[in-house]
């Protein structure tokens, strides 16, 4: 493999730690462990989702996942609802203050970005970053085609 891909590869891997641990640093505020963080930024982005659902993304048991939602549940951060379809079955959907929790988590991973390339042309920046994300994309699908 050429080496200038390994160096891209590290570059890409610190730049993802970094600008994610930034924005972590707003969870001090919360009671909220990282693995929670992790559950509320799922369904944040993907929509309510089955407890079942939660334990095959996150990788951990169903009673461990129980364990993690009702604290969730009880400091309000996410909620249980009946499916529509099946009302036997219950969804884990985000709350208005778990979503406030990401969207403080965004700004403040927004703020990192901002402060560290101030002093680069974003506009150049953009373009290959979105040139970038293209290709990988593209190689993405293809591989969970396989």
């Amino acid at each position: 493999m050429e080496e200038k891909f390994k160096e891209i590869e590290l570059l890409l891997r610190g730049i993802c730690f970094r600008v994610k641990v930034a924005g972590r640093f707003v969870l001090k505020e919360f009671d909220l462990s990282t693995s929670q963080f992790d559950i509320l930024q799922y369904l944040y982005f993907e929509g309510p989702k089955m407890m079942s659902e939660l334990s095959k993304k996150m990788g951990v048991t169903k009673s461990t996942m129980t364990g993690l939602v009702s604290r969730m549940e009880n400091a309000d951060y996410v909620q249980k609802v009946p499916f529509e379809k099946d009302r036997r079955v219950i969804l884990v959907k985000i709350s208005p203050k778990g979503e406030n929790i990401i969207k403080k988590v965004i700004d403040e991973r927004v703020k990192f970005v901002a402060n560290s390339l101030k002093n680069i042309d974003r506009s150049e920046l953009l373009e290959n970053l979105q040139k970038v994300n293209a290709a990988i994309s593209k190689e993405f699908d293809q591989l969970k085609k396989r």
